[in-house]
């Protein structure tokens, strides 16, 4: 059940990768189908030991006792049987030198502690935990009605001799116990969904909701159950087109929506409109229709999304239009100056013979053009990225800014040496907050201050002057230097209250030495 790697909100690419936990959900799902089809639990665990490698991230899967071995499990090794025998809920195991994971079975008709135990992750995502979790009170699940038709065949031979009534009364009890024991795991996996699972008849009318129903639809499960779903949960607006679809998949059998993710619209008890990712299937008999539907809160996925999209075009915006400005200050600047030279030195090179005075005043003319073009130059390429910061680090680059500055700034900033994509984001941001400190802030005093520690690198801007600061538009400085920083996983706040003075803060994370970027802090 790969979850993917985790990237930080604000990155270029989506942090959450949603398909893949979705595809680990349905495999689950389908390998669940598949074991409620054993037919002895050496064949199912069989099967779940085999089918779990293909859907997590592990080695191998065995299913362990802590103190004997049985018809479908094995005797923990020596060391192994004490950590097991404490465990109540999943846990993590040190088996043999490899970190494993040790999730109950639960199926205690016999009062065995039966553990699957997966070798070869040392960590576990939450959604992995839960999944696991599921599939092993499902194997509970399923073993304990397969001891359940074991016994009841054991007990064929003995029950004969009774009556009808008695073997009759004896069945329905047995039948009773094992329904109400998998209708109460199947419950409890249910109320432990994040999503929202609500079940109705062929008469589209509520006869479940869980507990993640209740949070996202903002209904108690007594006021809904009876009720038609359409009414519940479905705006005005799609009402009418959802009926006729019930209707026409009642009538003849098209499952146009069945079994397949969608992204509708669905309505809380408020009234207030959000969009939704559902999947419906069909749950119950031929004779006796039902329905179950899971329902996920989508907004802040596609929020995300948008955000996201707003980032990358104010990126490739910003960066269209640093390329005019070089562009520009060349031509404008430095490609003036060294035109004028030479064009002094041509006419210097006619009038070497025949007017040496007038030549070497042409001469020292073009001298004076060339030193102003590359003084051009230098500062056009400070703009881009400071030589100083390539050559000396942050520290150096940062004071030589706040040198330049009217005010004075007081500066808390270390000596070492960060990535080169760290430093210059960390640099410009100090750039633009202490511009703004000199053009907008009428500030008496400023002050940066860097800490940098094993995983995160931050910086902080403040002045004391009349506050107020917020990004005006969305190509100002400060939503630019938000995007930059965003891209590498950082964030940025602003704390600029009416009352005077203002605190900009960024913040980028720092990966470990040797991982990927080589994000680390070089002292």
């Amino acid at each position: 059940m790969p979850s993917g790697e985790r990237r930080a909100p604000g990155t270029i690419d989506p942090a959450p990768d949603v398909n893949a936990e979705l595809s680990s959900v349905n495999a689950v799902f389908t390998l669940s189908l598949i074991l409620t089809q054993a037919s002895s639990p050496v064949q199912l665990i069989r099967l779940v030991t085999t089918a779990i490698p293909s859907v997590a991230r592990c080695e191998r899967v065995l299913a362990w006792h802590p103190f004997s071995a049985g018809e479908y499990y094995e005797r923990a090794p020596d060391g192994i049987g004490d950590a097991l025998a404490v465990l109540t809920e999943p846990g993590q195991l040190d088996v043999g030198g490899s970190s494993g994971w040790a999730f109950p079975v639960n199926s205690r008709r016999a009062g065995e502690p039966v553990f699957l135990v997966v070798i070869g992750s040392e960590s576990r995502t939450p959604e992995e935990i839960f999944l696991l979790s599921v599939l092993a009170q499902l194997c509970g699940t399923v073993i304990a009605k397969l001891e359940l038709i074991t016994a009841e065949r054991l007990n064929a031979r003995r029950i004969a001799a009774l009556s009808q009534a008695d073997r009759d009364r004896d069945i329905a009890q047995a039948r009773a116990a094992e329904l109400a024991a998998s209708e109460a795991r199947q419950r409890a996996i249910l109320e432990a969904a994040l999503d929202a699972v609500v079940s109705a008849d062929q008469l589209g009318r509520v006869t479940y909701v869980n507990s993640a129903f209740e949070q996202i639809f903002g209904y108690r499960a007594a006021e809904v159950i009876g009720r038609e779903l359409g009414e519940v949960i479905v705006p005005p607006s799609l009402r009418e087109a959802h009926r006729q679809g019930f209707a026409r998949h009642l009538a003849t059998g098209e499952r146009r929506i069945l079994d397949q993710r969608l992204e509708l619209t669905a309505m809380r008890a408020d009234g207030s409109e959000f969009p939704a990712e559902v999947t419906v299937t069909r749950t119950g008999s031929a004779a006796e229709l039902a329905f179950t539907g899971y329902i996920r809160d989508i907004a802040e996925r596609q929020r995300a999304e948008q955000d996201l999209l707003a980032s990358r075009a104010r990126l490739v915006a910003a960066s269209d239009t640093a390329r005019r400005r070089v562009t520009r200050d060349l031509h404008d600047g430095a490609q003036q100056r060294f035109v004028t030279t030479l064009i002094n030195l041509q006419l210097a090179e006619q009038k070497w013979d025949s007017a040496p005075e007038q030549a070497r005043e042409l001469v020292s003319r073009a001298l004076r053009d060339a030193r102003h073009g590359l003084q051009d130059l230098r500062e056009l390429v400070a703009g881009i990225h400071p030589e100083l910061l390539t050559q000396r680090g942050l520290a150096a680059a940062i004071g030589a800014l706040a040198a330049r500055l009217p005010v004075p700034v007081q500066l808390d900033v270390p000596a070492g040496r960060l990535p080169a994509p760290v430093e210059a984001s960390m640099y410009f941001f100090c750039a633009e907050a202490l511009t703004n400190v000199a053009r907008h802030a009428r500030a008496t005093s400023a002050e940066v201050r860097v800490e940098i520690s094993a995983d995160r690198c931050a910086v902080e801007v403040r002045d004391d002057g009349i506050g107020g600061a917020r990004p005006r538009s969305e190509d100002s400085g400060l939503t630019g230097l938000r995007d930059r920083i965003g891209a590498l996983g950082g964030t940025v706040d602003i704390a600029s209250p009416a009352a005077g003075g203002t605190l900009l803060r960024a913040s980028i994370p720092l990966r470990p030495a040797g991982g990927p970027d080589e994000r680390t802090f070089i002292p």
